[in-house]
């Protein structure tokens, strides 16, 4: 089977296809409507804040309720009375948010807001529909965050000692969601869209005129061959559209729809491919030279220009890939995996041809160019877009092949790139929905100053602690929000502790995308899970271990700063040669295995070395690379008499 086959045979759980007929043309509208309002905002102007975000939530909500029915089918007794449900939940979906740009003029110019009746009704009903849609598209997990939160914001003045507060009535609360600037449609929302819209729809039309095709035998040309071949090809595939869109979640709703499938045909376990996918995109915020809107954040906040962050971010990501190139060998070596034949792997020749790849480098080209040259990231996007879609049609139209095929497939991407941003939109919005009580109740800080303090100035446990802080505030969030709140509370406390302050926000950054991966609210393992079918808990498990660099670079950036160019020449390589052996430490350790499996206590010791070469200390180095060496001659020795033995 070749990958184009497995692309092919992907079995959808949601699209136009699995709505009753008579919705279709409702939701196709829906779709429309959104992806137009995006693209003409990106290309055009945005429309004032709350606007922009309002019609952003309202077209969204209202496709998650009339558009998923995979969580109850489409036939059944309650199929109908869901329906209902659905249909109406739209519909309040729709009113509420018309209702705020109605006011906007009212909400974001009084100085003094008197809280209407029934906006008191809107905004509850708003908050409820915002918690149903995460749990929908999403899992539990942040609604019920979301719901402890509102909790602790109205009742906290119960809550005797530091934790408690003075506590918010019902009007307050509801003023500050739905009619704050803070609330429901605060950053994150903004974020969502801004930002993140239009890259999920630039990765669709990407994925529709090919791109994602170009991708796959890229990545079958560089990892087909290897062992576990489907699986090193997910994570090169990963890392380039992670480049693009930068999301981690919206990168696995989109690569790994291809992907985990090919990975289950070829025999991987489910918690396996749902791993890999997560663990490679997780990566995309972190791989130049587009990082997401995270390190444009970041550009900002330190005042530096944006290719500063892009230069320092290179040996960070090569070893956090290289980390997850290693474990995906070993685990492949364990069990034996697939790699895929040789005929099912194209030439280069095929791959490079002129009228395919040229499209591909100059929407690339066209993306990198207007970003550096002083636009927006939305801006640079939506060139990107029409240049994309200007040059497919084209070469429809002059490469004598069927316009009317090419059309319905960027009908089918327009869908595609709905969908894919109202399954993350309800996320996003929860997510600032339990952010801004964060702020409100001031918890966040009071988590950030109990834990920081508790280091007592030593910079080790700073940095730990500091780590917690925005792993924790980064659970369920976005990497932007959760680095804007950590940034805030933990990076001073590390600058103060005499770290620089680039430093010490790759820290913070770091940490906080950790979350995408981290139980319990890990984003990107959620929707890794849902698309191979199994419980996420065993795909975080695994992801973590193919992750371990990730955890262990925050302590690289402090004691070995060279990782991020902050250090003379040979001191860098010497840093990327020791990354590229803690890397491979880690691996063996982690996977329990090299030629012969490994006993638990030996893999223990194997990733806790590979950690401690973090500390920049040359007998750690030294220890390093004799541990290693060790490991590598008697297995590859022990590997060899075994088979002179069965010879004999």
């Amino acid at each position: 089977m070749s990958m184009g086959d497995v692309l092919k045979d992907e079995d959808e759980e949601r699209g136009l296809d699995a709505l009753p007929r008579l919705y279709r043309p409702v939701m196709w509208a829906l779709c429309m409507a959104l992806v137009l309002f995006q693209l003409y905002t990106a290309g055009f102007g945005q429309l004032p804040p709350l606007s922009q975000r309002a019609v952003h939530v309202g077209f969204g909500l209202a496709i998650v309720f009339l558009g998923f029915v995979r969580f109850y089918g489409t036939s059944g007794g309650g199929y109908k009375f869901a329906r209902i449900i659905d249909i109406i939940f739209a519909v309040l979906a729709v009113a509420t948010t018309v209702y705020i740009l109605t006011q906007e003029a009212r909400i974001t110019e009084s100085f003094i807001l008197t809280v209407r009746p029934v906006e008191l009704v809107f905004g509850s009903i708003l908050t409820v529909i915002l918690l149903v849609a995460a749990w929908r598209t999403t899992g539990p997990a942040l609604p019920v965050l979301a719901i402890v939160m509102l909790l602790y914001t109205m009742f906290g003045q119960y809550i005797p000692g530091t934790w408690g507060h003075p506590g918010f009535d019902f009007v307050y609360l509801i003023e500050h969601l739905y009619l704050g600037t803070e609330g429901i449609w605060g950053t994150v929302t903004g974020l969502s869209a801004n930002l993140i819209a239009i890259f999920i729809i630039f990765g669709a039309f990407l994925m529709a005129t090919g791109a994602a095709q170009t991708f796959m035998d890229m990545a079958l040309i560089a990892a087909g061959r290897f062992p576990g071949g489907a699986a090193k090809v997910a994570t090169v595939s990963s890392a380039l559209f992670g480049m693009l869109n930068g999301a981690a979640v919206a990168n696995v709703a989109s690569t790994g729809a291809f992907t985990i499938p090919a990975m289950k045909r070829l025999g991987y376990k489910s918690k396996f491919a749902g791993a890999v996918e997560a663990t490679a995109s997780s990566g995309g915020q972190i791989t130049p030279p587009i990082m997401g809107a995270g390190a444009f954040v970041m550009a900002e906040l330190l005042s530096v220009p944006y290719l500063d962050i892009v230069y320092a971010a290179i040996i960070p990501a090569f070893l956090f890939y290289a980390c997850v190139w290693m474990s995906i060998d070993v685990e492949a070596r364990r069990e034996n995996m697939r790699s895929f034949d040789e005929k099912d792997i194209p030439t280069k020749e095929e791959v490079l041809a002129p009228g395919r790849i040229g499209p591909l480098v100059i929407t690339l080209g066209v993306l990198l160019t207007s970003m550096f040259s002083g636009n927006t990231p939305t801006l640079a996007a939506f060139y990107a877009i029409c240049t994309n879609v200007g040059l497919y049609l084209l070469i429809g139209l002059f490469g004598g092949n069927d316009l009317k095929e090419r059309f319905a497939k960027l009908q089918k991407a327009v869908v595609s790139a709905a969908f894919g941003i109202t399954g993350i939109l309800a996320l996003l919005v929860t997510a600032q929905v339990a952010l801004s009580l964060i702020g409100l109740t001031g918890s966040g800080i009071k988590l950030s100053e109990t834990i920081v303090n508790i280091g007592d100035g030593q910079i080790f446990i700073g940095v730990v602690l500091s780590m917690l802080v925005a792993l924790v505030l980064g659970m369920g969030m976005p990497t932007t929000a959760a680095y804007l709140l950590a940034a805030a509370v933990a990076a001073p406390a590390l600058i103060t502790l005499g770290i620089d302050p680039l430093i010490a926000h790759f820290v913070v950054f770091y940490s906080a995308l950790l979350s995408a991966l981290t139980p319990p609210v890990c984003t990107a393992v959620f929707t890794a899970a849902v698309i191979a079918k199994t419980d996420w808990w065993s795909v975080s498990i695994v992801s973590i271990r193919l992750a371990l660099m990730k955890y262990v670079m925050p302590l690289f950036f402090v004691f070995r700063p060279a990782v991020l160019l902050e250090a003379g020449t040979v001191e860098i390589v010497w840093s990327l040669v020791m990354g590229l052996i803690a890397s491979m430490l880690m691996a063996i350790g982690g996977g329990r295995f090299y030629r012969q499996r490994i006993s638990l206590p030996v893999a223990i010791f194997l990733v806790a070395v590979g950690a401690v070469v973090a500390a920049n200390q040359w007998w750690l180095d030294v220890a390093a690379i004799l541990v290693l060496a060790t490991v590598v001659i008697t297995q590859r020795r022990a590997v060899w008499l075994d088979r002179k033995a069965q010879t004999e």
